[in-house]
C-alpha cells in the first residue's frame, strides 16, 4: 500500500512539475513574442514617420524654391494662396521635426518670406541678389540636414 501511495505522489509531482515548466515556458515565450511585436511596430512607425518627413521636407523645399524663382522680379502679397500654402507646409515641418530641422526651416522661411514680400521695383539689384543668395544658401543647408534626418536608420 505504501508503494502505491508513493507512486501516486510521485506521478502527481511529475505532472505538477511538468505543468509548472509548461506554464513558465509559455509565459516566457509570450513575453518574448510581445517584445518582438512591439519592436517590430516601433520600427514600422519610425520608417513611416521618416517617409512622412521626407515628403514634407521635399514639399517645403520645392515651394521655397518656386517662390524664390517666381518672385525674382515681382513682389508677393502675404494673403496670396501660394504664400498661405507655403506657411501651412512650413508649420507642418515645424510640428514633425527635431529642433535642428525646425531652426533650419525657420531660417529658410524667414529669408524666402523676406525676399518674396520685398517690393522689387523700389530696391537696388544688389540687395535683391544678396537676398536671393542668402535664401538659396539656407535652402541648401536645409536640404543637407533634412537628408541626414530622413536617412537615419532605426536604432
Amino acid at each position: 500500500m505504501d508503494l502505491t501511495w508513493i507512486s501516486v505522489v510521485d506521478s502527481a509531482v511529475k505532472i505538477g512539475l511538468g505543468a509548472f515548466i509548461s506554464a513558465v515556458s509559455g509565459y516566457l515565450i509570450f513575453v518574448k513574442t510581445k517584445s518582438y511585436e512591439r519592436k517590430k511596430e516601433s520600427i514600422a512607425r519610425f520608417y513611416l514617420l521618416q517617409d512622412e518627413k521626407k515628403l514634407k521636407y521635399v514639399e517645403f523645399l520645392a515651394q521655397s524654391q518656386e517662390l524664390i524663382q517666381g518672385h525674382l522680379f515681382i513682389d508677393s502679397k502675404p494673403d496670396s494662396e501660394e504664400y498661405k500654402g507655403y506657411m501651412r507646409t512650413f508649420n507642418h515641418v515645424q510640428i514633425i521635426s527635431n529642433d535642428d530641422i525646425r531652426l533650419a526651416a525657420y531660417n529658410v522661411m524667414s529669408d524666402v518670406s523676406a525676399f518674396i514680400l520685398l517690393r522689387k521695383n523700389d530696391q537696388e539689384v544688389e540687395l535683391i541678389d544678396a537676398m536671393v543668395k542668402s535664401a538659396r544658401e539656407k535652402v541648401s543647408y536645409f536640404q543637407k540636414i533634412a537628408q541626414v534626418e530622413v536617412t537615419k536608420k532605426y536604432v
